[in-house]
């Protein structure tokens, strides 16, 4: 079995096409399916279904699928620590994100690491809470920013907590004019943005035994703020969410100081790369100078 026939394999299923595969690997579509073909044959199994769309992994190649991560991604490690042995400071790492890391830390994190190690590629995916804990599982990407709450049963490494605020329109005052309490949250519609962190307002609703009489819920942290700042309710976010609040609105702690963790977790922790070591260090470096 071919490492080259691997790492061909894992571009078709993350591409989800022959084609796409060979254009980022630089080959001919005909050498992308005489290499899968090859993996076939010696498997005993189909591992794609190719469709108008392009190719979907077959069941019996979702099974396989993480070993052959595994796999690449140890050649990849020793490779890596093969250059830093000669004072080469290359390889590569991916990164998963959820929206406020990236769009708050992660840039300049990035534009810091590129400058020291302009030769390590980092390739970064932006999701939801469930879309980086299914690209840590299958090993799409090494290494991921995650919560407390999301990574309790995995690796974690724990950064900075991040409070839990409430966004209002600019004429709300709270019922003691300094916090939210429950009282104010029964009383107000809540809006809830989906994409990434209403379970952070969920948990700490459903904590407090908390039912509002109307949610609304949004896709983008822009129809949020909008419709807060219209009166149309109020918003639990967490405040690295809430420093994109635009000008109309107001932010208020909530009582009880309710807060999230945020860290990082790797999909194999026993097998962190070098270039993944590199890029935790620059992370842990950025958020102690918050």
């Amino acid at each position: 079995m071919s490492l080259y026939s691997y790492r061909v394999f894992l571009e078709v299923v993350d591409s989800g096409s022959f084609v796409k595969a060979s254009e980022k690997l630089s080959l001919s579509p005909s050498a992308v399916s005489h290499a899968v073909k090859s993996l076939e044959n010696e498997f005993g199994f189909s591992l794609f279904i190719r469709n108008r769309s392009g190719a979907s992994v077959t069941s019996s190649g979702e099974r396989v699928l993480p070993y052959i991560r595994s796999l690449i991604r140890l050649q990849d490690n020793i490779e890596q620590e093969v250059n830093i042995i000669n004072n080469y400071d290359v390889g590569a790492v991916r990164i998963g994100l959820f929206s406020s890391v990236a769009s708050n830390w992660f840039i300049k994190i990035l534009h810091s690491f590129k400058e020291k190690n302009p030769a390590i590629d980092v390739v970064f995916q932006q999701g939801n809470y469930a879309d980086i804990m299914g690209w840590l599982r299958s090993g799409t990407v090494d290494m991921a920013f995650t919560t407390d709450e999301l990574a309790k049963d995995t690796n974690f490494v724990p950064l900075k907590s991040d409070p839990l605020i409430c966004v209002t329109s600019g004429d709300f005052v709270p019922r003691n004019f300094m916090s939210i309490t429950p009282e104010d949250l029964k009383n107000n519609p809540l809006i809830i943005n989906k994409e990434c962190e209403e379970y952070d307002a969920r948990k700490f609703l459903q904590a407090n035994s908390l039912h509002p009489d109307a949610y609304y819920e949004t896709v983008t942290h822009q129809t949020l703020f909008a419709m807060v700042r219209e009166g149309m309710g109020i918003c639990l976010i967490p405040e690295l969410v809430a420093s994109a609040a635009p000008e109309g609105v107001r932010k208020y702690p909530i009582q009880g100081n309710p807060s999230r963790m945020i860290g990082l977790t790797y999909s194999d922790p026993d097998t962190i790369s070098p270039a993944a070591r590199l890029l935790t260090d620059e992370i842990r470096s950025y958020v102690n100078t918050l």
